[in-house]
């Protein structure tokens, strides 16, 4: 009976508990309102939960006061009281944060309440933000701590040079390593939409995983994968247009002969035009002329005839993700096509047109296969073709010379029209116009020259195998992934020579006769091809564990790797390693770490090639303490980290090549210089000893780290401070004696430190329901110093490098401008750069030896990298339709403008708005030094004397300035042409007055290699002196005075055999010359000479090292040169 009486107050108590439970049912969507398939349902505090199907519908019975938790990946997880309510329609808001719960890093991820390395993370959503034109664009200003600089806007060539906190080293180019889904890639040309997230690795904590290549930081990029959904289709059409920042402001042809002839009478130079013409250039400008006048008084803007105002671009994506519970997809294809700025001008047959353009053609599909529960296989494959058109002219991918910019920039718009009309009816035809000087008319070489095509197909493959090992241990996985990438490079051109007309005869412009031809035109022809193929193959093996035990959670990993880089027939690139990576958490609010990188390169000597680098770091969740209860409705999260860690660097260049093998000697061979008899023969000999003990460049580096959250996601931010030293940085050995007779390999000597800190702040609101906004705002501060780079102990210390940053510009300092008090001055100093005026630049004579020659040269201004960037996002949105602006800064940055970015009449050209504002010699003294911003003017080489790399007080000469990151497009890049004999360098012709020797005196015989350098633009020697076969300058100038001016004269004896010539007291000359052997020369100097020579420290073999401060204090003492 009791067992009866028992039994049915059971069965009345669960009738009275099942009565107070109920089921409920629902239905969850997205924000477009398509169903959440796999979104999580749970009852609050109890285990109690489900999961929505596949039309997003779910059924739960849970308790009278239940509260549900609805989760789904990418949404903000919902609180739902249930009430009375037994069915429930929920709509998931879009997470902006999610991406930031999961960080990625190396070799792996995780959650960032666990992250105690220094790693910024941009989604997606971010970077489709910028209308930019490849992804190292759309980066910019986004990531607190990575500079970005552009060199090129080209079309296909406008890739982003990144730097991650600056600069470290003077070895190599700085760049981060870079990894698309775990491989070493090229990224910019990935479609926008196909990327997922970039975190950007910064400390040793996050980058020592990567060992002997992570001492610059690693930025991986992670492609989108698929989800277990119903398939979402996603469409993007972008139209673009690109304009200049800004423009060269050339002036028009009346300005431009005014200022001419008053250069031309400034250095006491016959006149080039009379009043009249001068009078008809205004009229030209004015736009008043027609027919004969137009074109005998031309007004050629040669940008505004050769460049368009903008340039459209245009992007169309489509990609379907989606996925089932056995297979997972993501694929996408994209057409991307931009045009360049160039005008259309091509009078080619087949449709090829002279306007630069790119086209990228791009597919990806990443395909997940879940074979098991605990088995995945995936499948990353990629390809792109990327087709690259243009005229045939030198324009560089990298952007340092555009031969379409130099002539822009170098022919004046005074001396010809574009073209002349002769004949009529059928027999009419166009003549491009030249001159002896300016046969390179570039509308002609647009129209005429011919054009090339280029193409890049890239296939990018990634298999990837996650084994899951729970039957073994709990928490263990294992995955392997080798991936195998294939670049093929194919460019093809076609040539025409072009003829250029100058009009001769004015009273018979209409026909053909009256025009002097320069050069022909001939037929179309194949110039040749081009085909470069590139491998890569990638392999790697990782073990992971994860536990949690309690308050404690224990992660573990271990991975080994080796790639291989094939280009072309060349030796292969090879690298392989081990890594390790623990992680410890206590609580969630004890967290450390521990990384370690044994890496090994090729670049060292076998017994040498293995570096181990590790790395420490710890964190606090101080939010997560006791003591901070009663802070959660304001402080949502607060985190202090800190690291140490070693990282390395195995890459040094020469000139933008990299250097291999320095442990191996180098052997040359050289031609009819072993002599056996009367007859040379070939042999070789070593041209480089080699380096033994080489080992790769090792940084050290700290961080601190500070990580806040307020008001429930309303602000948030993170603080950085860094310091990084490294050492052991490869550099060539400045020290080494005369003696040792032969180059050796570079040696790890270099020192240099960075430090800095970043400031990271993100705010996100909404009003209402529909209409939400967003503002963040980055800054990084970053600056080195070099340490050490093995210069002597006794350089000058104004002129050492060590203590001043890499790359910090290196010129004289300007003190303004020379007035008729200084040149009365007896101890005013004495330009060895020329002939100084009144209203000339005044350059500060350094080391107070009474002559202002290269020995005066400094640090002037900042390097090219700048020490702050800064960014400042605005972003709303109002029911799908949004707007963002994002201002974006630096400082503490210099540019060098030489050539015709600054100087006026360089080799006879042009001049600029800037030269408007010139030291007047028809205005007074006084007011010059008020108003005046630019020296006096001079014709061509006249003006070597102010056209120097110079810092100057306030004036806009040829100087190094110090403003927002800008880049003069076009260029000549060096100063070679202007000083030495070769001015049209790419056609090797004499100058002639534009050469470094004035008619035809003195010859320079490496003055034409010279001249091809400057002309070109090919680089830009450190103190501006010309690229010629020594390096250096050169200028003798015979006048009718008989007055001798040498500046750096690198052939010292040839030039001094002039010099004997017309003053046989000041020097003699005698050669002694032996059969079979060189010619041997012995010097008699002048008493004064010798005194020159002893007093700046040298004797008869060195007075080649200066020959300019010789000469210098030659003019003070020897009489009978000053005349």
């Amino acid at each position: 009976m009791k067992n009866f009486i028992l039994i049915l107050c059971l069965a009345t108590f669960s009738q009275w508990v099942y009565a107070q439970n109920k089921q409920i049912s629902g239905r969850v969507v997205d924000t477009k309102g398509e169903a959440a398939i796999g979104a999580s349902i749970l009852e609050k505090g109890t285990t109690n939960g489900t999961i929505t199907d596949f039309d997003g519908n779910f059924k739960l019975t849970v308790g009278p006061k239940a509260v549900l938790q609805i989760s789904y990946i990418g949404y903000k997880t919902q609180e739902i009281p249930v009430a009375n309510k037994t069915k429930l329609n929920i709509t998931m808001e879009e997470d902006t944060e999610v991406l930031d719960e999961v960080v990625v890093v190396g070799y792996g991820a995780q959650k960032k309440e666990s992250v105690v390395g220094a790693i910024s993370q941009v989604s997606s959503k971010e970077l489709l933000k910028s209308p930019a034109a490849n992804i190292s664009q759309a980066i910019a200003g986004k990531i607190s701590g990575v500079i970005t600089s552009q060199t090129s806007g080209a079309p296909g060539a406008d890739d982003m040079k990144i730097y991650i906190r600056g600069r470290a080293s003077f070895a190599g180019d700085n760049q981060p390593l870079i990894l698309v889904d775990g491989v070493e890639r090229e990224f910019s040309q990935i479609a926008p939409d196909d990327i997922e997230s970039i975190s950007t690795l910064k400390d040793a904590s996050a980058t020592a995983v990567y060992g002997v290549r992570g001492a610059n930081g690693v930025m991986l990029i992670t492609t989108k994968r698929g989800k277990e959904q119903k398939p979402t289709v996603s469409l993007t059409a972008n139209w673009q247009i690109q304009s200049p920042t800004r423009q060269d402001t050339y002036l028009d042809s009346y300005n431009s002969v005014v200022l001419l002839e008053e250069a031309l009478a400034n250095d006491g130079l016959p006149s080039q035009y009379s009043a009249s013409d001068i009078e008809m250039y205004k009229r030209a400008s004015a736009g008043q002329l027609s027919g004969i006048d137009a074109l005998l008084y031309p007004n050629v803007d040669w940008y505004d005839t050769v460049l368009r105002n903008s340039a459209p671009a245009q992007r169309y994506n489509v990609n379907i993700q989606g996925g089932t519970k056995r297979m997972r997809y993501f694929t996408s294809a994209e057409y991307y096509n931009q045009q360049g700025l160039f005008k259309e001008f091509s009078q080619d047959e087949y449709g090829n047109k002279s306007n630069s353009s790119f086209k990228r053609f791009a597919f990806r599909a990443n395909l997940d296969f879940l074979m098991t529960k605990d088995l995945t296989l995936s499948v990353n494959f990629g390809t792109r073709f990327e087709e690259r058109r243009g005229p045939n002219s030198n324009e560089s991918r990298d952007g340092t010379y555009s031969q379409a910019f130099y002539e822009m920039n170098h022919t004046p718009g005074w001396l010809f029209p574009v073209s002349y009309t002769v004949g009529e009816g059928e027999d009419q035809k166009t003549l491009y116009s030249g001159s002896s000087q300016y046969q390179n008319n570039i509308v002609a070489r647009f129209a005429k020259a011919g054009f090339y095509r280029s193409t890049n197909t890239i296939n990018e493959t990634n298999f990837i195998v996650d084994y899951k090992m729970d039957w073994l241990t709990k928490g263990l996985a294992a995955k392997g992934m080798v991936s195998f990438d294939y670049d093929a490079y194919y460019r093809r051109a076609f040539s025409a020579d072009f003829a250029t007309y100058e009009l001769n005869d004015r009273t018979n412009y209409n026909s053909i006769d009256a025009y002097t031809q320069f050069n022909t035109d001939t037929e179309l022809a194949y110039l040749g091809n081009d085909q470069t193929t590139t491998y890569k193959l990638y392999m790697e093996f990782q073990l992971n564990w994860a536990r949690k035990f309690g308050k404690h959670d224990i992660t573990a990993m271990a991975l080994y790797n080796q790639n291989d880089y094939r280009y072309q027939a060349d030796l292969a690139e090879r690298y392989q390693g081990l890594v390790g990576r623990a992680t410890y958490g206590y609580d969630d609010r004890y967290l450390a770490e521990v990384n370690f990188g044994y890496n090994g390169s090729e670049n060292f000597m076998r017994g040498r090639r293995f570096g181990f680098f590790p790395s420490f770091s710890v964190g606090w969740r101080i939010s997560n303490e006791a003591f901070m209860k009663g802070t959660e409705d304001w402080l949502n999260n607060l985190k202090i980290r800190a690291s140490y860690g070693e990282v390395g660097n195995d890459v040094y260049k020469v000139n933008g090549v990299k250097q291999r093998f320095l442990y191996q000697a180098v052997w040359t061979q050289i031609a009819n210089d072993y002599h056996f008899g009367t007859t040379g023969y070939t042999g070789i000999y070593e041209s480089q000893y080699p380096n033994y003990a080489v080992t790769w460049e090792r940084a050290h580096k700290y961080n601190l780290g500070l990580e806040f959250g307020l008001w429930n996601g309303l602000l948030n931010g993170n603080v950085d401070v860094f310091y990084e030293k490294r050492n052991d940085i490869l550099t060539p050995y400045l020290t080494r004696p005369q003696w040792v007779g032969v180059n050796m390999a570079a040696g790890n000597l270099g020192e240099t430190n960075n430090k800095g800190f970043e400031i990271e702040l993100k705010h996100a609101n909404h009003i209402g329901k529909d209409f939400t906004y967003n503002a963040s705002l980055t800054f990084s501060h970053a600056r080195n110093e070099i340490r050490n780079m093995d210069e002597p102990a006794t350089k000058t210390a104004y002129r050492k490098q060590e203590g001043h940053p890499i790359n910090q510009y290196f010129g004289l300092v300007c003190d303004g401008f020379v007035t008729q008090a200084d040149l009365n001055n007896p101890d005013f100093p004495v330009s060895t750069f020329g002939n100084v005026q009144v209203g000339d630049l005044k350059y500060r004579d350094m080391n107070g030896d009474g002559f202002i020659d290269s020995r005066d040269e400094t640090f002037i201004g900042y390097s090219d990298v700048p020490e702050n960037t800064y960014a400042l996002s605005l972003g709303c949105e109002y029911k799908g339709i949004g707007f963002s602006i994002m201002f974006q800064g630096v400082d503490h940055v210099s540019r060098y403008y030489d050539a015709e970015a600054m100087y006026a009449f360089v080799n006879g050209g042009k001049v600029k708005e800037h030269h408007l504002n010139r030291w007047n010699p028809n205005q007074s003294e006084a007011y010059n030094l008020t108003h005046a911003s630019y020296p006096l003017l001079h014709y061509d080489s006249y003006g070597d004397h102010n056209q120097r790399k110079a810092r100057t007080a306030g004036l806009l000469g040829q100087l190094v300035r110090s403003l927002p990151d800008a880049e003069p497009r076009g260029g000549r890049g060096s100063r070679g042409a202007h000083r030495c004999k070769g001015g049209q360098g790419e056609r090797g012709r004499a100058a002639g007055s534009g050469g470094a020797v004035r008619g035809d005196e003195h010859p320079h015989p490496a003055g034409v290699r010279a001249g091809q350098a400057g002309a070109s633009g090919r680089g830009r020697p450190p103190q501006g002196r010309c690229a010629g076969a020594a390096g250096l300058n050169y200028r003798f100038e015979c006048g009718t005075a008989e007055r001798l001016r040498a500046f750096r004269c690198p052939f010292l004896r040839k030039w001094l055999a002039s010099i004997q010539k017309n003053h046989p007291r000041f020097y003699k000359w005698n050669h002694k010359t032996k059969a079979k052997e060189k010619q041997k020369i012995q010097h008699n100097f002048h008493p004064s000479g010798r005194t020159c020579a002893e007093g700046h420290g040298m004797d008869d073999e060195k007075v080649d090292l200066a020959p300019a401060a010789i000469i210098a204090c030659l003019f003070k003492t020897v009489p009978d040169l000053q005349r």
